[in-house]
């Protein structure tokens, strides 16, 4: 394979032509990294491992950009680049990321559960569903969780009395007292935490 063509196509990014017809765009540092020169003669395999790196290249970016504006998880990391990049690519870049200290499943699962438990008040069920949401999942889930249980009967009453304490005025009124109860169990917590909770608030 004999590189006919470099010229530069816009920004730092070149058009590369091999055999003639063959055409890749790259970045200035892959060609350099690589010593791509016109004239020069290049295996199909080390072709390859340039594409590859341009690839991973352009996957890292992407994957800093996303972090950037927000937490992500391995996997939804891994979802997300996947919509663009292949799959091998995918993995080792959310390994480089982790690598780094850039993806935390175990940090991102500590912060999740603190702002969904202080404060928005969700019980753990509830908890355990919305970090599977964001791809925390498992062991790291369970001890996030159950590291922030202390606590949890005044989450639950401080809950009542933010959202619920209008319904609960009269102890004979069973409609509104059943819809607390459905609401909490949403909230995702158990439910004989809910009665006790709302038979003491009553």
């Amino acid at each position: 394979m004999i590189i006919t063509v470099i010229e530069k196509y816009k920004g730092e990014t070149y058009c590369v032509i091999a055999d003639e017809d063959k055409r890749v765009y790259l970045h200035r540092d892959i060609i350099t990294k690589y010593g791509l020169k016109e004239g020069m003669e290049i295996s199909s395999e080390d072709f390859g491992r340039v594409l590859f790196a341009s690839e991973f290249r352009r996957a890292s970016r992407r994957a800093m950009y996303l972090i950037n504006e927000r937490d992500y998880s391995y996997i939804k990391l891994f979802e997300k680049l996947r919509n663009n990049y292949p799959e091998d690519i995918c993995y080792k870049v959310c390994n480089t990321m982790a690598t780094k200290g850039y993806v935390n499943d175990r940090r991102l699962a500590e912060t999740l559960v603190y702002s969904y438990m202080e404060c928005k008040l969700f019980g753990p069920r509830r908890v355990k569903q919305e970090l599977y949401k964001r791809g925390i999942r498992g062991k790291i889930a369970d001890e996030a969780i159950e590291n922030a249980l202390d606590g949890l009967e005044e989450r639950l009453d401080a809950l009542i009395e933010k959202k619920y304490s209008g319904y609960l005025t009269d102890p004979e009124d069973i409609k509104s007292i059943n819809k607390v109860k459905n609401g909490l169990l949403r909230a995702g917590y158990d439910y004989d935490d809910i009665n006790r909770a709302v038979k003491e608030y009553i």
